[in-house]
């Protein structure tokens, strides 16, 4: 077992190192290459830096279409496929696109869809979200959750990353058994612009049989008792409320200071705290809430307004003068869904200037270094400037929010603190198997790194947990799956010495 801590911002990351082999082969060329890396879906490309290029396709080649492959990089472990690819133009992955893969699993022309001159057991159909297996004809239609799909970033982006189980079984038969496959890749939108490999070539990956690494043991404890925990949780229309066993067994075993919680509709802050006080019999919960966004906290937690933003509370968290020397200003969001660009990038641009005043103008005296946390469901499915919003301060409308501005106070954006699964293999907040949307990270806790040193952080899917885990925690293995389609998103934060006024 290891530890799964990965370190934010300015400092690269650390990975876990899984055997891969891999093998380009074009025509009748020999096998080529082979890696030793680790790969997580997180919508983070760092980890695909030591992955050798597997195919790189011209660029100019696209025939009036937007996408123009560029390169692919392919890992593998027993398990999972793993793919990175760049489509050359800015779009979504998940929508309104042609890009279509299909892979030759038996790695034989004779069988399976014939197309690009491979016969494809497997097509994925990426912004219509479903596919078809062909190991029997005339095969059988699948979704996200039937091959396992993983896929990232959620934002527009113009390369992504995606991961298949080579485990699932459609018509009785694995996904990807077989450790030679052919690949192609296809812009079928408006009829067949770019292809990857190009038309006249065929592109064999070889697969490593080899394990996946052991996952991280699972650590939900705090490094020191000082350190402060703070919870972002979507409980699903209150459901905190409608499945209190499935949210007591979770919230215990988390043990929070701090919980931003999203989608309570119909209960008072009263209602809020008296629930909390219940499950952790003898405490005092302090709340204050916006929409159907609450902040509820150990400590007393002040209302400091929302603007003209509808789902966002803005508290300053009181901590103990006798073990802190300052307060916490706390954003809790839950931003619009779905299609709602313009939405989201209003509350963002919002949020944006409240960090810019609190930092210019000291609004709500906020003493020098004092620590700033955004954190909740923000929704990020649409353009990749919302992200930059979230992270750096970036405002899409100067004359009515003010000039842009990194929200720490060196500076700098805001840390993304990036937690992933207890395992240490998985990085979404959000799943539903029921959808036709991969699983996702939706939920985010960021921070000013300046004045804050992330500790412990984690996401927890008890799915993920042994039998022993469970039982030591007290956790059911189908508590997340009952609780909400999202995850409750974890980490721990110790404050550092504020930086010398550069200002």
């Amino acid at each position: 077992m290891t530890d799964c801590t990965r370190t934010p911002k300015r400092t690269p990351r650390r990975f876990l190192a899984v055997p891969v082999v891999l093998a380009a082969v074009l025509a009748a060329a020999s096998p080529a290459g082979a890696a030793t890396h680790d790969i997580i879906i997180d919508g983070s490309f760092d980890d695909w830096a030591g992955i050798p290029v597997t195919y790189t396709d011209r660029t100019g080649d696209a025939l009036g279409g937007t996408v123009d492959f560029g390169v692919l990089k392919v890992a593998s472990d027993r398990e999972r496929v793993y793919l990175f690819f760049e489509v050359g133009a800015e779009m979504n992955l998940q929508n309104d696109n042609g890009i279509v893969l299909y892979s030759d699993v038996d790695n034989d022309p004779a069988t399976g869809l014939s197309v690009g001159g491979i016969g494809a057991e497997i097509e994925w159909r990426f912004g219509e979200r479903t596919g078809v297996v062909r190991h029997t004809e005339p095969g059988f239609i699948v979704r996200q959750a039937d091959v396992g799909l993983r896929q990232g970033p959620t934002v527009t982006s113009t390369a992504f990353e995606v991961s298949f189980d080579r485990r699932t079984v459609t018509e009785g038969e694995l996904l990807m058994e077989d450790r030679t496959v052919a690949v192609l890749f296809q812009n079928e939108s408006g009829g067949t612009r770019d292809t990857l490999p190009d038309r006249d070539e065929t592109l064999v990956v070889e697969l490593s049989g080899s394990s996946p690494r052991e996952p991280c043991s699972t650590v939900l404890k705090r490094r020191d008792r000082g350190d402060i925990r703070l919870v972002t949780y979507n409980v699903l229309f209150d459901g905190l409320f409608k499945r209190h066993s499935s949210f007591r067994r979770i919230l215990r075993a988390i043990d929070p200071d701090i919980i931003c919680f999203q989608e309570i509709y119909e209960h008072s802050d009263k209602q809020i705290a008296d629930r909390l006080s219940t499950m952790f019999s003898g405490t005092t919960w302090y709340v204050t809430s916006n929409g159907d966004c609450a902040i509820a906290s150990r400590f007393p937690v002040q209302n400091r307004g929302q603007g003209e933003v509808a789902s966002v509370v803005w508290g300053w968290v009181d901590l103990p003068d006798d073990r802190f020397d300052r307060d916490i200003s706390l954003v809790c969001a839950h931003l619009p869904c779905c299609g709602d660009n313009e939405g989201r990038q209003e509350q963002l641009n919002a949020v944006a200037r409240w960090h810019r005043q609190q930092r210019e103008t000291g609004t709500f005296t906020p003493r020098w270094g004092t620590p700033f946390i955004l954190a909740g469901d923000m929704n990020l499915v649409g353009y990749s400037e919302q992200l930059d919003s979230l992270l750096n301060g970036w405002i899409s409308d100067e004359q009515k929010y003010g000039v842009s501005r990194a929200a720490d106070w060196d500076d700098t954006g805001f840390a993304d603190a990036m937690p992933y699964h207890t395992t240490c293999r998985e990085a979404y907040t959000w799943r539903d198997d029921e959808e036709s949307y991969a699983p996702g990270r939706l939920d985010y806790i960021v921070y000013s790194d300046s004045v804050l040193e992330l500790r412990n952080h984690f996401v927890l899917w008890t799915p993920d947990l042994t039998a022993v885990e469970l039982r030591n925690l007290h956790l059911e293995a189908d508590d997340s799956a009952k609780a909400s389609d999202h995850l409750p998103v974890v980490a721990d934060f110790i404050m550092l010495t504020p930086p010398r006024p550069s200002e």
